[in-house]
């Protein structure tokens, strides 16, 4: 027995610090990518199309890479990212050095960076349950959100102050950063396809990618766990993206809009580390009713009371309770779906609430000029009332079925077996992953 708890442990350990690496880089290429285009082009519309290619490329490989994360080696398929990460990001750093970079050969970088961090996040994540007793899922759902946000942090913060003494350095630590990851996984046990999984390439190209839409269909639970995921990083991305442009409008300093962005991914991280003791204090969907509502009050604040710093403080407390539900949720999600499924379900859940916040910017502008700041602030407030007021209502959320219900055979599809037990989490009697570790002195997430 201690073997295989030091096992799962140690599985989950390398698997978190493999992809803190990896959340480094990409936090750090997001922000400095789209300043190297502008500083050579001159063109903010340029500029915003590695962003968007990027994003696109993060959207559109959603369902693939949720299907090539539940047919091959989950572990493999994290060599093979990391690995041409490594190349691209190398390769751009050698042609930034020579000063014979081009607009293609970063819009190539954001095109593998989307696309490796898809399926990245698709495997990764689809792997937890397999890592950890099933009572910690939730504790590693909340460490993975942490390794998130203080990624963002220090990955956006190390990229502006490497890009200023040289505009390769971003991409040479970036390069240094994956290949630290691509290291750390290889230390990490093979991960194959569990029984049920699709057999062969045409249920990865095919009707096969459909299957995470379907389960989660059948589910009421995940169904309304899903909408009022996406409802609330459409209008937490309207609401911020309202709140950071009036103060421009408004003349507000940029040092002071900046400590505001700042003070939401602080909020974040503190919520996350603080998701596993919340999480024992409000039982059942409690968190998905506790966020919600703090959400609605929160934001009519933000509305409303004067100060400077208000907005700000107030997005950070909105951005401290959002990972205790999102914890809940997920740490369901993965227990409720087989392992055979769990990459697509987790591809379909990434774009649906992914897809909320992209758009969100768009219409939070057309809110701004339609609206003005308070009335628009407090519209959203109406509507997330409404859907709070709904989901509080919901007997699908009141009637949370078992985690074991996994057991029961996928639907309408036939690709799973419904007898999945071998990759099921350990019993309660495992030693607890050090998932709780970084608690205590966390290292830095896509991402």
């Amino acid at each position: 027995m201690p073997p295989e708890k030091t096992r799962r442990g140690g599985g989950f350990t390398l698997l978190w610090v493999s992809s803190a690496f990896g959340e480094f880089a990409y936090s750090t290429s997001l922000i400095v990518l789209p300043l190297i285009v502008l500083a050579l082009t001159g063109s903010p519309s340029q500029a915003g199309i590695i962003g968007f290619v990027d994003a696109a490329a993060m959207l559109l490989a959603g369902l693939p890479a949720g299907a090539v994360a539940d047919r091959y080696d989950r572990r493999t398929v994290m060599l093979w990212c990391q690995a041409a990460l490594v190349a691209v990001f190398g390769a751009l750093a050698l042609l930034l050095w020579a000063d014979a970079v081009s607009l293609p050969a970063l819009a190539v970088l954001a095109l593998v960076n989307g696309v490796a961090t898809a399926l990245t996040m698709a495997a990764g994540e689809a792997m937890i349950p397999s890592l950890v007793p099933e009572e910690r899922v939730s504790d590693a759902v909340a460490m993975n959100a942490a390794r998130t946000y203080a990624g963002q942090l220090a990955g956006t913060s190390a990229g502006g102050f490497l890009l200023a003494v040289k505009h390769a350095l971003p991409f040479v630590v970036g390069c240094l950063a994956h290949l630290v990851g691509l290291v750390l996984l290889l230390f990490l046990k093979r991960q194959p396809p569990a029984a049920g999984a699709p057999a062969d390439r045409s249920e990865v190209s095919g009707r096969g990618l459909l299957e995470g839409v379907r389960w989660i269909a059948s589910h009421p639970f995940l169904r309304v766990g899903l909408v009022c995921a996406t409802a609330t990083n459409f209008f937490f991305g309207v609401i911020y993206f309202v709140v950071i442009a009036s103060a421009q409008t408004s003349g507000m300093a940029t040092g002071l809009i900046g400590m505001m962005a700042a003070l939401l991914g602080v909020g974040g991280l503190l919520g996350a580390l603080a998701a596993p003791l919340l999480q024992r204090v409000l039982t059942g969907a409690r968190p998905i009713y506790v966020v919600l509502w703090t959400f609605v009050v929160l934001t009519a604040g933000i509305a409303v009371l004067p100060g400077s710093w208000t907005p700000g403080v107030l997005l950070g407390a909105i951005a401290f309770a959002a990972p205790t539900a999102n914890a809940y949720f997920t740490s369901y999600q993965l227990l409720l779906t087989p392992d055979s499924h769990r990459g697509r379900v987790v591809s379909v859940a990434a774009i649906a609430s992914g897809g909320g916040g992209a758009v969100a910017p768009l219409a939070g502008g057309v809110v701004l000029d339609l609206a003005g700041r308070s009335a628009g602030l407090l519209g959203c407030t109406a509507v997330m009332a409404v859907i709070a007021l709904l989901t509080s209502l919901s007997p699908a959320l009141r009637d949370v079925p078992r985690p074991g219900a996994h057991d029961t055979a996928p639907p309408a599809t036939g690709t799973g077996t419904g007898t999945e037990t071998d990759d099921a989490p350990p019993a309660a009697g495992d030693a607890a992953p050090p998932a709780a570790e970084p608690v205590a002195a966390p290292p830095p997430p896509v991402r």
